[in-house]
Order: structure tokens, then sequence, then C-alpha cells
């Protein structure tokens, strides 16, 4: 019988300890790391080492490091090491010229195009997002923000998912929508707080210039 009522509580304190939001494990307490958004991408390279290599081509070190005017603390829709794999993988679009093999390749005008693309002044957390919908009249709610040197327009939304089959109930993700390339994409990690704004990692399946 003790063997039962142990089974029992591991169980709930197992289902207690899984967050409601779309947030990985980051091994970070309550999402915050305590250092610059550089710095935190410094502290995993397994998800992050290819975007530094970007960041520090293009010169936007002072940016992560909230040293830069007008963005002391940002948004940062983060592309992982696979995400800028899979574009480097993935074959050229017509008209496109061929994908380096190696980022060092990369013009530091290619890189600060690709990086400041998913970048929006200002920080905007999960719990600031707005509920959005998407139906066949269209879309409705959420936010449009604007990222990049070029104003890249997107369309970001909350959704509540349903829970067991009951709706309203399950847990909350972010969504967005890519005004300039008609993309859907999902995000893996929301709300990771370095002390210079906010990352919401984007979620593997995400492509490099989709956003």
């Amino acid at each position: 019988m003790k063997k039962i009522l142990w089974a029992v509580l591991i169980a709930i304190t197992t289902v207690a300890c899984q967050t409601d939001y779309n947030m990985d494990n980051t091994g970070l307490a309550k999402g915050k790391f305590a250092g610059t958004m550089y710095e935190y991408f410094h502290s995993d390279s397994y998800n992050w080492d290819s975007l530094l290599i970007m960041i520090d081509k293009a010169g936007l070190q002072n940016l992560f490091n909230g040293r830069e005017a007008g963005y002391e603390e940002i948004t940062f829709w983060g592309p992982t090491n696979h995400s800028i794999r899979r574009w480097m993988l993935e074959a050229p679009k017509p008209g496109e010229a061929a994908r380096p093999r190696r980022l060092e390749e990369l013009t530091p005008e290619e890189c600060r195009k690709f990086v400041m693309a998913h970048v929006v002044k200002g920080k905007t957390m999960l719990n600031d997002i707005p509920r959005g919908t998407v139906s066949m009249e269209g879309t409705s709610g959420g936010m449009v923000m604007t990222g990049g040197d070029e104003n890249n327009e997107m369309w970001v939304y909350t959704e509540q998912l349903p829970y067991n089959g009951v709706i309203g109930v399950g847990a909350v993700v972010i969504k967005i929508r890519s005004l300039r390339t008609k993309t859907d994409i999902d995000i893996a990690s929301c709300n990771i707080e370095p002390t210079t704004g906010v990352v919401h990692s984007l979620h593997p399946n995400y492509t490099l210039g989709e956003l």
C-alpha cells in the first residue's frame, strides 16, 4: 500500500512541475539568466553558437549587450543552430545564389540582415501578447510587431490549447505569422530572460529567412 501511495505522490509531483507554457527546460531558475543576452548565448553553445558567429560577423555585440541606443531591452525571436543549419543545407530558391557551407562565408551585411529580422525593440513577454485566432475568414486579435532594419512586420498572437478535450484550459503558446513571407512559425521556448530583454526560441522546424 505504501508503495502505491508513493507512486501516486511522485506522479502528482511530476505533473505539477510541468510548465503550462511553451517553455522547454532551459535549466534557468524561472527562465531568468543573470547576464546579458549576448552572455546567455555564450552559455549555451549547443543551441546558439551559429547565431553568435553571425552576431560577431555583423558587429552586433553591443545590441545584445544592451548598449545600443533605443535597443536597451529587446525581444528576440531566436533561431537556434537547427534553424540555421536547415537554411544552409536547403536547396536555394529560384534566382537565389548558392548557400554557403560555412557561416564565415557570409558578408557582415548578410549576417546583420538575418539577425536583425528577429529583433524587436522593447521587451514583450508571453503574457503581453493578446489571444488571436485564425479562421477561413482570416485572422483576428494578436498584435503586429516590427523587427529588423527593414521594418520586417510579423503578426504575433497567443493561443490556449485544449487539455483532455476541454477547450480553454490547456497550455498557452505563442504563434507568429510572417507578413513578409506568409510563413507560420512555432515557438519552442518562451520567456527566457537575460538582463537585456527576452528570448523566445523558435521551433527547430523554422528555417532561417522565413521570418
